[in-house]
């Protein structure tokens, strides 16, 4: 054990830039706490209408 984990201390070990910037994008864009649900795949989005064209053009 380090000397962090004998404190009882928890500590962010390593930074992933990409990920957080996905993670934040996809907040902003409502993909993860929207109202509106594809019904094809599940993402979320913020209007009816983002969530209705998601999966249209790939099943089409």
């Amino acid at each position: 054990m380090d000397k962090q984990e004998k404190a009882g201390l928890l500590a962010k070990e390593k930074e992933y830039v990409k990920y957080d910037q996905l993670l934040k994008r996809a907040e902003e864009e409502g993909r993860l706490d929207g109202s509106f649900v594809c019904g094809l795949c599940g993402m979320k989005y913020h209007t009816k209408d983002e969530a209705k064209l998601c999966c249209r053009s790939s099943v089409s």
